[in-house]
């Protein structure tokens, strides 16, 4: 199975260095707690619902691969994208069957076919940091686009920063490193930045995360100029609407022709 993709632009234009470069390696134990089964579910769910039964699908933001995987097992043909080389490695651990990982940059980017479903969730599409970086991934993502094709990403909200980040810190222990994670929200850019200590006993590392928080009035204008346009809007990976407590926003989009 080749990839039908190519960046306009090597894999390292993303970033100077990609945040999860020291991350990677304890990424799957930070997040132990999630429900992947849960959440692949009901992303599939969102598939057979709008788009039925695609011949290909895209990741935007893969990570270590644990949805490619499902979505592999479950005989689909699936590509997952991230700008993380150090991401990818463990991607390619779960690489099997129809489940292909490559690098590429969510805002600059090209395919030569079309993808039924499309698919970036974690809140990725919050690491574009301004209109016009949401402006270029939501362009390349609509040029892989036909009129049965349908994208759904996720965006955190302000209510889950604020309530869950803000000012706050962790710190986890796995194997020898020791990662302490602190966060710092700057309500008038929208702007939550996180710092990552990673200490083995002998070396220490750090890495920043920057995120910004959208709303939906933002969002929707960008879409248009995309020529997309929102199908549906839902919350927390349920099937109901956002509400000022909702912590990630769903949002279901079509491409107009």
């Amino acid at each position: 199975m080749e990839i039908p993709m190519f960046n306009k632009d090597a894999c390292e234009t993303f970033m100077p260095e990609s945040p999860y470069t020291y991350m990677a390696e304890h990424y799957d134990y930070i997040l132990n707690h999630v429900d992947y089964v849960k959440w692949y579910t009901y992303i599939k769910t969102i598939m057979y619902l709008y788009t039925g039964y695609p011949d290909r699908i895209l990741e935007i933001g893969t990570g270590t691969g644990r949805f490619g995987a499902f979505f592999s097992r479950d005989n689909y043909t699936i590509y997952g994208m991230d700008c993380s080389l150090e991401m990818l490695k463990i991607a390619r651990l779960r690489a099997f069957k129809n489940f292909r990982v490559f690098c590429g940059d969510a805002r600059n980017f090209a395919s030569s076919v079309v993808f039924g479903f499309i698919f970036s969730v974690h809140d990725t599409m919050n690491y574009l940091l301004s209109y016009e970086e949401l402006f270029s991934a939501f362009s390349c993502i609509a040029d892989c686009m036909d009129d049965r094709s349908v994208f759904l990403f996720d965006l955190t909200t302000e209510y889950n920063i604020v309530q869950n980040f803000a000012s706050q810190g962790q710190q986890f222990r796995h194997g020898s490193a020791t990662i302490k994670w602190q966060n710092n929200y700057d309500p008038h850019n929208k702007i939550i930045q996180s710092w990552l200590t990673f200490n083995d006993g002998t070396e220490k590392k750090m890495e920043e995360h920057n995120q910004r928080v959208y709303t939906v009035k933002e969002i929707l204008p960008i879409l248009e100029k995309c020529g997309l346009y929102l199908v549906d809007r839902f919350a927390d990976y349920h099937f109901e609407a956002p509400d000022r407590k909702s912590i990630m926003e769903n949002y279901i989009v079509k491409k107009r022709v």
